[in-house]
């Protein structure tokens, strides 16, 4: 069925061929119908890079993400970030790597985006 509308008979045959991915949520209801944390996560790291107007160096820059990757990843797994650090630069190493922790929640939820 046509509407005679190119963009919108364009948009509806888009849509049809991704009916099967689409509908996934329907037999994995885990399955977000959205992506706002990754937007939050951005928004957040684009605010701390103005608020604290960037870095001076190339290393500074890598220095500053690896440290906020860290923080989001520590958020998102319950680990409190400065324990980790603490934990890590006192080389005690008491704590779970975080990698650990993120292959264990994918081994639970393989769904989980």
């Amino acid at each position: 069925m046509k509407t005679g509308y190119q963009q919108l008979d364009n948009r509806i045959a888009m849509t049809r061929k991704k009916k099967e991915k689409l509908l996934l949520v329907l037999d994995y209801p885990q399955i977000p119908l959205h992506n706002n944390p990754a937007e939050i996560a951005l928004r957040e790291l684009v605010i701390k890079r103005k608020v604290s107007y960037g870095t001076k160096s190339e290393k500074g820059r890598i220095a500053w993400e690896n440290m906020m990757t860290i923080m989001d990843t520590c958020r998102k797994h319950d680990v409190s970030f400065m324990e980790y650090v603490k934990d890590i630069f006192s080389k005690r190493y008491s704590m779970p790597r975080l990698s650990t922790l993120i292959l264990e929640k994918a081994r639970v939820n393989t769904t989980s985006y």
